[in-house]
Order: structure tokens, then C-alpha cells, then sequence
């Protein structure tokens, strides 16, 4: 197990000519993993640099990345396609060069170490499995070619020959070519029978041990992906990553595995590190969440911490399902906002933070489940329903409120709604949020 610790990590990609680049000047001298306090990062341009870099060629996709996975923690990172998580995946792994910062795995420095050394194992989107090798095979691939068994035991060369009367290559050589021959005549050596035992433990926790002899051509995709964590799992890391594993699973298959490897990160205790785009896969499983956008760390926080508190607008829109609701409203202090549409007193709590925005606008946030179909009144919104998605435990609609964006509303089974009907709809004034138009930052009562 292990802790892994990101300092100011960038990434430049070649991009188009003219593209604006950032040139990472780190704090010097760089914290070790142990120091709390962050590497500190600036963009810093002189005319000069600026016209160096409107002719540049890189583009950085990920910029200031400072992050701490605890040892044993499932840690997830989620954003949209493009935000640069699997490419900060990848940099871990050692797969790509870092164009800036430090990667530790507990106190070792691995930026210069390559994949093998790094003690890291990594499950593919496309499971990258052997096509020619059985699902035995492909689990044992990988332990074949390293001296580390398991966690209590490592064979240096010196004791292997001095133990053994023949070579560990010619070893080898037998157990590879009698390999196909039937179990009673095949050649086992010393770290055979140690393999052997591994993927048969493997196999049994993993519950794919009827799979063994099948070829992956053979194998569904719930069944793929499971030989995929099972070749990680075999070779006892210091660390998983794993970059989107479920994606090309069905709904239900997806829920399946998905509480199925949470049980066995759980059961193994590995620090993992999950890369996902979908927000439902990142509360469910996440013990914190890295909420990414533009190669950047939006906010790290627990799952309902994020949902409950976004730190800005992106965050807010992109944790929940269906997104938060956005309406622009103007703010006389101390509690009163107000749209053409409707008026709303705030509780107390808002008064000393809204004096700063008296006659300004702000933008009010409320989730879908917290908007209730109500009565005629000043204070509720009326509404028009556009669209109606009855899915049985919910009731989603789709409602336009004049001088706004459409609102999403999650209402009960039982409330028969239809196309086309007015609605009055009231805001439970206790899970509002409201955002900076500006800026794009949270404004809460303590901040």
C-alpha cells in the first residue's frame, strides 16, 4: 500500500500555432511529500515571452496540479472528455513525460523511474488483453516476469542460483515449452507453482475460475474486465489505476461491477486511483472526489460534500443528476432577491454575505429535487411544462419560466403531470446556492 503525492504536475501537448501556452515557475525548493503546505506555481510572461508563445506549438492540458492520495484511499477523478484525467492517469503510470512537477509513491521520487519500476498496476478502458493468450495466461503474464510474488516474498538472483542446480533460464525454457501439455507431464519450477497458486487466488476472489482456459474472444465484457483486474490484482501493487473500466458495459452490468470492485478495493486495501466522466460511478464509489475541468482540480472533496457545497458553478452543474438549475437574479440587501418572475426572502444566515452584493446580480442555484410544485403565489415561479420523463421511481420534467434558461424538476411518480400545464413551483430557500456571475465561485453565508 501506499501514498501518492502530486506536486505542481503540467503536461504540454503540441498543439496549433498561435495557441497560448504556460510556462510552469515552481517555488523553490520543491515540499517533500511530508510538507503540508503546496507547491506554489505562476504564470509569468514578459513581452518577449508573450511573443514567443503566440508562436509556440505546446498547449498545456494539465496546469498547478497538487494532489495527496492517502494510503488505502479510493480516490476518484471526474470531469468532462478532454479535462485532462487520463492523461494525468497516464503520467502516473509512467506511460507519458511530465512537462513539470513531482510524482512520489510514498517517499520515492518516480518521475525518472519507468512503468515496471514504479510498482504500479493500471486496468485499460479496452481491457488491453492479450488476444492470443487464455484468461490463465493473461493473469499470469505479468508474474512470470518479475521476481515479486508476493508481498512477504522477493528472490533476489544470487539466492535463486545458489538454491538451484540449473539456471533459472533454462527453468524457464522447460516450464515454456511444456506449458501446453497436459498437467501431468508439464515442467514445474519453483516460481511456476508460486504463479500458479497466485492466479488460482486470484481467479476464486474474483470468481472467474470456470474462465481459465477460455481465450478473451470467448469472454463477455463484464467477464474481460474482470480478467483485467484480475492481471492487476495478481501483482500485489502499490497502487491501481484504473481509466474508466466500465465504460463499455451495459446499465445493469455496469452497477454490478461497479459495487464489485468498490467490495474488492475495499477487501484488498489498495490505494486506487479511478478515472471516470460519469458523476453517478464518482459519488458511488469515490472516498474523495477530484472534480477536473481545463487540465485543472475544480475542488476535492467527499462525494456529498461536493453536492452539497460546490466550490464554484461547474462543480455544481456537473455533480447531480439531472444538474443544478441556474436563474440570474438581482439582490436588495439584507434578504431580498428578486426576478420579473418572482420575489424571495432568505433566511437570516444570508444577510451579512448579500450587503456586498445589494443591487447586484447573482446567480441562484437550486437542484431539481428541490423545487416542489406549489400554489399561486409572489414568491413561487410559474412555469409552463415542456416535457414529461416518467421512469417509474421518478417523475422528471422539463419546465420554461420566462427570462430564463429551462428548469429540470424531479417530482414524484404519483404527480400527474402532462405537456402543457401551468405550474407554480416554490424553492425550498434552504438548499440554495448562489455564484459569483463573474467569477464563477460560490457565495455561502460563512464565506
Amino acid at each position: 500500500m501506499a501514498q501518492v503525492v502530486l506536486e505542481n504536475i503540467y503536461k504540454s501537448f503540441s498543439g496549433r500555432k498561435g495557441e497560448r501556452t504556460v510556462t510552469p515557475v515552481t517555488a523553490e525548493p520543491l515540499l517533500s511529500p511530508v510538507d503540508e503546505a503546496p507547491v506554489v506555481a505562476v504564470d509569468k510572461f514578459s513581452s518577449k515571452e508573450n511573443s514567443t508563445a503566440q508562436k509556440s506549438t505546446n498547449v498545456n492540458v494539465l496546469r498547478r496540479i497538487n494532489l495527496t492520495v492517502n494510503d488505502g484511499e479510493f480516490m476518484v477523478l471526474v470531469g468532462p472528455s478532454g479535462c485532462g484525467k487520463s492523461t494525468l492517469l497516464r503520467l502516473i503510470a509512467g506511460l507519458e513525460q511530465m512537462t513539470g512537477g513531482n510524482i512520489w509513491v510514498n517517499d520515492r521520487l518516480v518521475n525518472d523511474l519507468p512503468p515496471k519500476e514504479r510498482d504500479i498496476a493500471m486496468v485499460f478502458q479496452n481491457y488491453a488483453l492479450y488476444p492470443h493468450l487464455t484468461v490463465y495466461d493473461n493473469i499470469a503474464f505479468g508474474l512470470r516476469r518479475t521476481k515479486m510474488l508476493t508481498p512477504e516474498t522477493e528472490i533476489s538472483s544470487g539466492e535463486e542460483q545458489s538454491a538451484q542446480e540449473i539456471p533459472q533460464w533454462v527453468e524457464d525454457f522447460f516450464v515454456a515449452m511444456t506449458r501446453s501439455l497436459p498437467k501431468g507431464i508439464r515442467y514445474f519450477s519453483d516460481k511456476e507453482k508460486a504463479v500458479d497458486e497466485q492466479v488460482r487466488r486470484v481467479a476464486q476472489l474474483l470468481q472467474i475460475e470456470p474462465l481459465l482456459h477460455r481465450l478473451p474472444k470467448h469472454l463477455s465484457g463484464g467477464q474481460r474486465q474482470r480478467v483485467a483486474l484480475g492481471r492487476a490484482i495478481s501483482r500485489n501493487p502499490q497502487v491501481f489505476l484504473m481509466d474508466e473500466p466500465l465504460s463499455n458495459l451495459d446499465a445493469k452490468l455496469r452497477a454490478e461491477t461497479r459495487s464489485q470492485i468498490v467490495k474488492l478495493q475495499r477487501q484488498l486495501g489498495t490505494t486506487t486511483i479511478y478515472v471516470t466522466h460519469d458523476q453517478t460511478e464518482a459519488m458511488t464509489m469515490g472516498d474523495r472526489i477530484a472534480v477536473m475541468n481545463h487540465g485543472q482540480i475544480q475542488q476535492l472533496a467527499p462525494p456529498l460534500e461536493l453536492y452539497n457545497h460546490p466550490a464554484n458553478q461547474f462543480v455544481a452543474e456537473f455533480i447531480g443528476s439531472p444538474p443544478m438549475n441556474f436563474i440570474s437574479v438581482q439582490i436588495k440587501a439584507p434578504l431580498l432577491i428578486t426576478h420579473p418572475q418572482f420575489r424571495l426572502t432568505l433566511p437570516e444566515a444570508w444577510a451579512p454575505i448579500l450587503k456586498k452584493y445589494d443591487g447586484r446580480s447573482l446567480t441562484l442555484g437550486i437542484r431539481p429535487e428541490h423545487l416542489i410544485v406549489s400554489v399561486p403565489a409572489p414568491k413561487n415561479l410559474p412555469v409552463q411544462v415542456e416535457l414529461v420523463e416518467a421512469l417509474g421511481n421518478d417523475t422528471y420534467l422539463t419546465v420554461s419560466l420566462a427570462e430564463a434558461s429551462p428548469l429540470q424538476v424531479r417530482t414524484a411518480p404519483d404527480q400527474l403531470v402532462q405537456m402543457g400545464d401551468q405550474l407554480w413551483l416554490s424553492i425550498v430557500v434552504d438548499k440554495i446556492h448562489f455564484f459569483d456571475p463573474q467569477t464563477g465561485l460560490a457565495v455561502r453565508p460563512d464565506s
